[in-house]
């Protein structure tokens, strides 16, 4: 097959681990082609992951989320691009036991969007799909050939089964669309700039620190690993090389069991491994071995250079000499992280290297996508230890209409929530954008054009008034952030207690005893 040459290449998720260096390769060696970057910039992304390109006048960043069709179909259309090299995905095993809804909207709708953009722009010659060697599930201990590119697809936990359902999505289009699909599936990346939620940088910064390392269960378990610059050099073979319509496995023959690799690495800082290591309670389910037969990429001309001993000195030196790449992690070094205990979750603060308008990177916003704002260092502590900004919902309400203007009169900063209280994704989205010291809820359903509506409308109206305002208070509890509800007084009525005429009123701790409306019914639901 003669070998493929792009011309304009869309990378999604680049600031993040393996397609950082994936894309900082294509950059360095192929000057010619221009690089178009899609990045959310999520909790485990950042910009400094590609400052060896930063300088490079064929790179072109765009902060987005593959979730949005309007802003995906425009950048094919304006970047003319004819490549798509798919990386951007929720990828923490541990984090999809806690947060599955996640992983479905990312893997598998943001695929979806992508391929959907790609059918109707119709100008697509490449869409590499990055898979994980995780949907074939659970090797045979006892096996002796590693699972090929035909083999089932078993997936045993929500992050490999969402990946999974995206492979079938992009099969599908390829089949029904003539769509000119190849996909891949690896085994575990390790190396510098990765989020130290993964293994080896957990146990490296973790070793650093002079803290015990954790392992899951008896720590038996099996992975291959492979040094991220060779997973970057097989990417480019694939891109060039690759065969459309097939899957290729990116892997390595030489397997270790996770106390092994604790064990390395303790010999790396001069640990006892016998005091060092930590048995913890392991997943709900954890895969006792993943092993790959990784003939067919081999026989493009692409094989393992990095040796093991190698690859993770080179890591430990990396992250010994930036300790503080990531911030502060100790949510994510956690024996069990989950997104939402690491600092500031997905709203992580961005440092100076971040900054979105660095000259240095050919920025691009559209207008439908919300810019985050920055703060300076000295102004990101706790919420009283810097300036007051609002979150306010409800803009068209009259109550949150009356918001804004008092803000406006005080000098005090605030800005209208563009997500619906139901979508948690774009609330969060929100905070991460605006960072808030304060939230108002003035939203919710009343009527149209008053509250008999609701009694024909009881989906729609507890979706927003219980749903949506739960939703909210819950997300604000997780970035410790105060939320004022607006609620309503009619959920209430006179009663032996409080006859009409009388003057006495209720307070706050008065139970609602006013169940005349269904809107009423919901808003003293969440009172």
């Amino acid at each position: 097959m003669a070998a493929y040459t792009p011309k304009n290449i869309l990378i999604t998720g680049a600031a993040g681990f393996i397609a950082s260096h994936v894309a900082n390769r294509l950059i360095r060696s192929y000057p010619e082609y221009k690089i178009v970057v899609l990045d959310k910039l999520d909790y485990c992304s950042s910009l400094k992951n590609l400052n060896p390109s930063r300088s490079s006048p064929n790179l072109k960043f765009v902060k987005g989320d593959i979730g949005s069709a309007d802003l995906v179909n425009y950048l094919l259309v304006t970047e003319n691009i004819d490549t798509i090299m798919h990386f951007a995905a929720q990828t923490h095993v541990d984090n999809s036991f806690g947060n599955s809804f996640e992983f479905t909207k990312n893997n598998i709708y943001g695929t979806h969007v992508l391929l959907e953009a790609c059918k109707v722009t119709g100008q697509i010659r490449r869409f590499i799909h990055v898979s994980t060697d995780e949907v074939y599930g659970e090797t045979d201990q006892d096996a002796v050939v590693g699972n090929h590119e035909a083999s089932q697809l078993l997936p045993t936990n929500p992050y490999s089964a969402t990946k999974a359902g995206a492979e079938m999505l992009v099969m599908a289009y390829g089949r029904s669309y003539g769509l000119p699909v190849i996909t891949t599936r690896g085994n575990n990346v390790y190396g510098p700039n990765q989020f130290p939620e993964k293994l080896i940088p957990k146990f490296i910064l973790l070793a650093m620190q002079g803290k015990p390392l954790p392992i899951h269960g008896d720590g038996s378990n099996v992975r291959s690993y492979l040094y991220c610059e060779d997973v970057a050099e097989a990417f480019e073979v694939i891109l060039h090389k690759g065969e459309v319509g097939h899957v290729y496995n990116i892997g390595t023959k030489k397997e270790r069991r996770v106390t092994d690799v604790a064990r390395d690495v303790c010999k790396l800082f001069s640990m006892d491994p016998e005091t060092s290591i930590e048995f913890v309670e392991n997943r709900p389910f954890n895969d006792q071995r993943y092993f790959l037969d990784d003939e067919k990429l081999k026989d493009l001309g692409w094989s393992e250079r990095t040796i093991w001993e190698d690859g993770l000195k080179r890591t430990m030196e990396w992250y010994t000499n930036n300790p503080d790449w990531w911030g502060d992690v100790s949510g994510a070094l956690l024996p069990h992280p989950r997104t939402f205990m690491m600092p500031g979750g997905f709203e992580r603060h961005c440092d100076e290297g971040e900054k979105y308008h660095d000259e240095s990177f050919h920025f691009s916003s559209t207008s439908n996508q919300s810019r985050t704002v920055v703060p300076d260092s000295k102004t990101s502590g706790s919420p009283m230890e810097r300036p007051l900004k609002f979150l306010i919902y409800g803009k068209t309400g009259w109550i949150g209409g009356l918001l804004g203007k008092i803000c406006e009169k005080q000098g005090i900063p605030y800005e209208y929530g563009k997500g619906r209280l139901e979508d948690r994704s774009r609330l969060m989205e929100d905070i991460q954008n605006i960072k808030p010291t304060h939230v108002f809820n003035s939203a919710g359903v009343t009527g149209r054009p008053n509250v008999d509506w609701c009694e024909s409308h009881k989906t729609e109206t507890i979706r927003t008034n219980v749903a949506g305002t739960l939703n909210l208070a819950d997300v604000c509890r997780e970035h410790g952030l105060l939320m004022m509800n607006f609620a309503t007084g009619c959920i209430f009525e006179y009663d032996a207690a409080h006859p009409e005429g009388s003057g006495i009123g209720f307070k706050e701790e008065d139970i609602p005893n006013f169940t005349g409306s269904f809107y009423s019914k919901t808003k003293a639901m969440v009172s």
